[in-house]
């Protein structure tokens, strides 16, 4: 796919990532890394070594309701027809959310990669595990660490960062054009909308 058209593609997938995620009524705020500066800056990070370029995230937002109600999340969000590269990508966002977790970053309560296609399939249970990030901060240890050697890139790798990771990580979310539509209906959701706004102790 020409460069140009896969970019459209992306920005595509990335807002019907939003909706779904706005749909299912657990979701208060979405914002995409281009909705505006404000979002764009809280979405964009940078390599703490080697050439410090800047990455960004794709989503950011809150949490309504239940045990994450007011938590803040960000997403990745890849648009492939088959596993292709998401391997070595998924790898790369690992690192990321290492640094994100690391320098505190506000949105790094909850990561999220979500995708059109399942990857790493054997694998799965094993995807946000500690060997995972791991190998997947090593792997980009001249940005991350600020080495590229082994031996020290494993001494300078934070264990209780890891460790939490752990529990930030969601599994990967793998969508489908029908899951997509698989969410309350406007009618039912303007029901909630209202009885939400009617409590004292909710919001929406």
């Amino acid at each position: 796919m020409p460069g140009e058209d896969a970019h459209l593609v992306g920005a595509e997938a990335v807002e019907r990532a939003k909706t779904w995620l706005e749909a299912t009524m657990r979701v208060s705020q979405a914002y995409t890394n281009v909705s505006n500066r404000s979002w764009a800056r809280r979405l964009t990070l940078r390599w703490p070594h080697g050439d410090r370029r800047e990455f960004s995230y794709d989503l950011g937002g809150l949490f309504r309701g239940g045990e994450w109600d007011g938590e803040m999340f960000c997403a990745e969000v890849k648009w492939r027809k088959n596993a292709s590269d998401q391997g070595t990508e998924y790898r790369a966002y690992l690192a990321k959310c290492y640094v994100a977790l690391a320098e505190h970053h506000a949105l790094s309560e909850h990561f999220l990669w979500i995708s059109w296609a399942p990857f790493r399939a054997s694998e799965w249970d094993q995807l946000a595990s500690q060997d995972e990030i791991r190998r997947a901060v090593l792997g980009q240890s001249t940005r991350v660490l600020g080495t590229d050697d082994p031996d020290e890139a494993v001494g300078l790798i934070k264990g209780d960062v890891v460790e939490e990771l752990t529990q930030r990580l969601w599994k990967p979310l793998v969508m489908s054009e029908r899951q997509e539509q698989l969410v309350p209906l406007d009618e039912w959701r303007a029901v909630v909308a209202e009885h939400c706004t009617k409590q004292k102790d909710m919001s929406w």
